[in-house]
């Protein structure tokens, strides 16, 4: 139960993050109201910082092929461990997304026999329990947090020019695993997102081949280091294949494997029709 509040909290801080689209739409919450602005090469600064991001996005397809893509599928393996390293939990998901010009999300899983629905129609949110929706708050948050945090994650380093997103080069790092890289510190702007003013990105990119290679976070209660282990190319863009994430001390040095991804059947699409996102009525 702690890993799942655990990572529960850790979507948390993706919330809205991950909403920039194409175009911007207006997101209706229970407590207010956000306008999204648009996603742009443009939003990324002229700084060192800046230059290393956009040579990621040239290395992953290049930011006019990725906005050339209507919608996203794929088949998500989620390996769950205690702090023995033992295997606690496996879930697998359908994740679907419509990406441009306007963000929709629908994952399906199951779990302990019963079958679950997130849909987000890029205003509206909801988790469905065997075909009805559920109204307690915690599925509610789930509803957001996880079809937008999923997005965020799988649809990165093109998710570092959404609106909001600032900038820093925090000079060459070596990762636990003894490899030098590109740090980035990553802050958002007050209204980029719900996490903006309380969590720190670093994105660790090669130097040579401008890859993203890993991340850490501090949510403010604790920190969180990720691995990029591999990578697909699909239709010319690269998406993450596998990655394996670890609690972590504020150095990155006493790191813990906590979870790791395996994403299959990668696929692009034409756009899903908006009631695809929907409760049926």
């Amino acid at each position: 139960m702690r890993k799942f509040q655990f990572y529960a909290c850790l979507c948390l801080t993706l919330v809205l993050l991950c909403l920039q689209a194409c175009q911007p739409v207006t997101n209706h919450t229970a407590n207010h109201e956000t306008v999204i602005p648009t996603a742009s090469l443009e939003n990324i600064p002229n700084s060192e910082a800046g230059d290393i991001v956009r040579k990621a996005i040239e290395s992953a397809g290049g930011w006019e092929a990725w906005s050339s893509k209507k919608a996203l599928s794929y088949i998500k393996t989620i390996t769950f461990y205690d702090s023995t390293g033992e295997v606690t939990r496996v879930s697998r998901q359908l994740h679907e997304y419509n990406l441009h010009p306007r963000f929709q999300a629908r994952i399906s899983y199951e779990d302990n026999g019963k079958k679950y629905v997130i849909l987000n129609n890029g205003q509206q949110a909801w988790k469905l329990e065997d075909g009805k929706i559920m109204t307690d708050e915690a599925s509610k948050n789930s509803s957001w947090n996880s079809s937008f945090g999923s997005h965020y994650v799988m649809c990165m380093p093109f998710k570092l020019a959404d609106h909001g997103a600032q900038f820093a080069f925090d000079g060459k790092t070596i990762l636990p695993n003894g490899k030098e890289v590109n740090s980035i510190k990553v802050t958002y702007l007050e209204g980029a997102g719900s996490s903006a003013l309380y969590h720190t990105w670093w994105y660790f990119f090669d130097p040579s081949t401008h890859e993203l290679v890993a991340n850490f976070l501090d949510f403010g209660n604790g920190y969180d280091y990720t691995e990029y282990l591999a990578f697909t190319s699909v239709d010319g863009i690269k998406l993450n294949q596998r990655r394996k994430s670890y609690k972590s001390d504020s150095l990155r040095m006493d790191i813990k494997v906590s979870s790791s991804y395996v994403n299959e059947e990668v696929q692009f699409m034409d756009a899903l029709p908006l009631s695809y996102f929907e409760p049926t009525k």
